[in-house]
């Protein structure tokens, strides 16, 4: 059984190392040296040049330098072993929390980093410039973790929280089941009271982080009786070594081949009162809460890895030969090129204007629903793109842009299905104000 118990906060931000630690608590109020200066990513040399984009900081660079390291170091060299095992080792989720990058926008006092959300950004983004999507690490800090930050009890958060920042206690989100995915009324897992106990019964499918979690977030029914099954969902915070807790096979799934995903049983699992998570019933309120800002880091990293996609294409366009001159020098190629350019540097405007929505609490269903169906739409176009450019070539697994490819695709499904965000999107535009 992971063993979540509480550990000094004080302890783990120790760890980190003190010029980081001040870039990670950089926040808002942060002075953007020259700011005012810096270059959009449609002016700068290659779109994941660090010291670009005005939402950032000097501080916020700083920051940069030091995850994009952690990624060239600790996740690329070992990415290819961790695919042909089907989950990434332990080890690298534990230098992750010495470093300083899990649970950065979570709050100190509740054992977190205490960073911002910009600061969170740049773990995203620079995970998909590695083409690395084996570390679930974004799902682990900033999904998982402000469920329980924000509606957990104080015993709650200081049993996990604090482990969960040293990457000793891994997290996952269990909600879709084999016969309910984007409808989340649909659920049949349920949980029955026994006494001051809860009798949990139930499956779930597509669980990422699922075979290493130590913790994860259980949807389920416990009233049905309720007028609408969204008032009768409630979240539970089941511990893995469970007894009735049963971690299926490890999912084989055409792309993310090095993230463990899983699927999960229970079978009368018994669940003490301090399980729930938040308040009774209430579980569907805190999903619609939580969702867009799982929806604007699917975006984020869309958009991310559409610019590492399009740098990968651009250098090899520049140095393959064809007809006695390079690919680059072809004019449906150039052309192509500046679809591609153009259509990210749009995306990013809008996905940074995003950001900067959430980080004051500014954005709304609609329009994180907008960010993560044309993002994810877009990261689809430039993988197709990116490929055919590549030729034969792209078709390969030693070439980046083929692993890209197949890494894309699930971009569009998961956090919504795209057609379920452009209905999300249009009950906006036709409700009455």
């Amino acid at each position: 059984m992971g063993d979540c118990r509480h550990r000094s906060g004080s302890t783990l931000r120790g760890q980190v190392p003190g010029r980081l630690r001040d870039a990670l608590r950089a926040g808002p109020g942060c002075s953007h040296s020259g700011g005012e200066e810096r270059l959009e990513t449609s002016s700068a040399k290659k779109l994941t040049d660090i010291g670009t984009r005005r939402i950032f900081s000097l501080e916020h660079d700083i920051f940069r330098e030091s995850v994009r390291k952690f990624f060239q170091e600790e996740v690329i060299p070992y990415h290819a072993e961790w695919e042909k095992a089907g989950e990434v080792s332990r080890e690298l989720w534990e230098k992750a929390g010495k470093q300083g990058l899990l649970g950065i926008n979570i709050a100190d006092h509740h054992g977190g980093i205490g960073g911002d959300l910009y600061s969170s950004a740049i773990v995203w983004e620079e995970q998909a410039y590695s083409n690395c999507t084996g570390p679930g690490f974004s799902l682990h800090s900033d999904i998982v973790m402000p469920y329980i930050t924000n509606y957990g009890s104080e015993d709650q958060i200081k049993r996990f929280i604090p482990e969960m920042v040293a990457g000793k206690c891994i997290g996952a989100i269990a909600m879709t089941e084999p016969g309910a995915g984007s409808d989340l009324q649909g659920i049949r897992t349920n949980a029955k009271k026994d006494g001051s106990d809860w009798i949990l019964n139930g499956s779930k499918v597509f669980v990422t982080n699922g075979w290493l979690c130590d913790i994860v977030i259980v949807v389920a029914i416990t009233n049905r009786e309720a007028h609408s099954p969204a008032h009768g969902i409630s979240l539970f915070l089941v511990e893995n070594g469970m007894k009735g807790f049963i971690k299926g096979r490890k999912l084989d799934k055409i792309g993310l081949k090095a993230q463990d995903t899983a699927e999960f049983f229970f079978e009368d699992v018994r669940l003490p009162p301090g399980a729930l998570l938040g308040e009774e019933n209430k579980g569907y309120y805190y999903l619609m809460q939580e969702l867009p800002q799982e929806r604007l880091l699917i975006s984020e990293i869309a958009v991310s890895a559409s610019e590492f996609m399009f740098e990968e294409t651009r250098d090899y366009v520049k140095q393959r030969k064809a007809f006695g001159k390079t690919v680059a020098d072809l004019q449906t190629v150039k052309h192509k090129l500046a679809e591609l350019k153009t259509s990210i540097c749009v995306t990013r405007a809008f996905v940074d204007s995003c950001l900067q929505l959430h980080r004051v609490k500014r954005l709304d269903v609609a329009t994180a629903a907008m960010a993560k169906y044309w993002a994810s739409d877009l990261q689809n176009r430039v993988a197709y793109d990116c490929l055919q450019l590549h030729g034969g070539w792209g078709y390969m697994f030693e070439y980046p842009i083929a692993k890209a490819y197949v890494d894309a695709r699930v971009q569009t499904i998961y956090g919504g299905t795209n057609e379920i965000m452009k209905e999300l999107i249009a009950r906006e535009i036709i409700h009455d104000q």
